[in-house]
């Protein structure tokens, strides 16, 4: 499902870092009375304080588990980590994400920990080599101290991980962030991969240090050992007048060229359809639904949906994958909706793999490697 990169028309990229739902969009204090006090408050998370031994301070984390988590003792769920996952920054739209999973039963449902950066452009920056940050505080003024992201990911291991992990049934580890924390989330990748098994990059600031990240990126990738790890990258239309095409397609080319053995990547270009401030909506939503697609059977339980008002027969190749059980990946068929709707007599009943959304723009995702990696 590889796809050329420099054949998408991405438009430049503004020059910002800011995402629509960070802490800039919603304070705390409004977030606190979104409920009518007449009413009784509907609960979809917690909020917990944790002693940092990095920052020697107490942070912030949010914590959303699955629906049903108390009553299946046995299972464990993948642990999404979101940077800028405050209650007033990204912790409400991943819950909704995390709720689609549960209500639509099309990925697999999983734990949210939100983190929240009390200043991300401090938190999340990689260091500085080729632009003076004085240009920066020019724009962003003091609240821009550029190099924080080794001590933000040092929290994250020593702190956040361990918080997490040990207090819940967790399988793999998923890291995720918007804008500049998409950067953070790239820059992770490269920097300490062993980290995290799944990432999740939206709307990435590949502008930063004029983009030295991604300019390293290939070398780094290089470096890396094999592995079952995976990235997820997507960015809409970022306006006009800078670079950030060239940049981007520098990135891709890396992932290309220089993935370590077993990494599976997929870069969706949304350049056509969503832009900087409305991305996060789709852009998680299918993100989750490339990396824990789960499969499920075609056909309809209302009869009057079908000619004659009655369902297709079962091929004989249907009805042996029915007898083989639940629908699960052992026994899913992956394939296209256009195949399955050229053939609607020919699937009727099978389990199938299909991926929901926009295709991939470019990435070495097969068609059977959408969902939750087999154990």
């Amino acid at each position: 499902m590889h796809a050329t990169f420099r054949h998408f028309p991405l438009l430049a990229a503004a020059f910002f870092v800011g995402f629509p739902n960070q802490a800039e969009a919603q304070s705390e204090a409004d977030h606190a009375v979104l409920s009518d006090a007449a009413g009784e408050p509907i609960v979809i998370g917690s909020a917990h304080r944790i002693e940092s031994s990095v920052y020697g301070v107490q942070k912030l984390v949010t914590v959303r588990l699955p629906r049903g988590y108390s009553e299946n003792p046995d299972r464990t769920y993948p642990i999404v980590f979101s940077v800028d996952g405050g209650p007033e920054q990204d912790f409400e739209l991943l819950s909704g994400i995390a709720a689609e999973a549960e209500f639509s039963t099309s990925f697999e449902p999983f734990i949210l920990i939100g983190v929240r950066t009390d200043n991300r452009y401090a938190e999340l920056t990689p260091p500085l080599n080729r632009m003076d940050a004085r240009t920066l505080t020019a724009v962003y003024g003091d609240r821009m101290q550029p190099n924080g992201a080794p001590k933000f990911r040092e929290f994250l291991e020593r702190d956040v991980i361990p918080w997490a992990t040990n207090r819940y049934r967790t399988d793999r580890k998923v890291l995720t962030a918007a804008s500049l924390g998409g950067l953070f989330v790239v820059d992770t990748l490269l920097e300490r991969p062993e980290m995290f098994d799944d990432y999740i990059a939206l709307t990435t600031s590949v502008w930063w240090d004029e983009g030295r990240v991604v300019d390293e990126a290939a070398a780094k990738l290089a470096a890396q050992i094999p592995s079952d790890r995976r990235i997820y990258i997507t960015m809409g239309d970022e306006g006009v007048g800078n670079r950030s095409r060239e940049w981007l397609e520098t990135l891709v080319s890396a992932f290309d060229t220089s993935a370590p053995e077993g990494l599976k990547w997929a870069f969706v270009d949304r350049s056509g359809s969503e832009e900087h401030r409305t991305m996060a909506l789709m852009g998680w939503l299918d993100a989750f639904r490339t990396l824990y697609l789960k499969p499920a059977r075609t056909g309809n339980p209302v009869p009057f949906v079908y000619h004659g008002g009655k369902a297709p027969d079962y091929t004989a190749a249907a009805r042996a994958n029915l007898d083989a059980g639940a629908c699960r990946a052992e026994i899913a068929r992956p394939a296209s909706w256009s195949e399955k709707n050229a053939a609607p007599g020919g699937y009727y009943g099978w389990c199938l793999l299909m991926k929901p959304g926009l295709p991939l723009t470019a990435g070495n995702f097969g068609p059977g490697d959408f969902g939750h990696p087999k154990k």
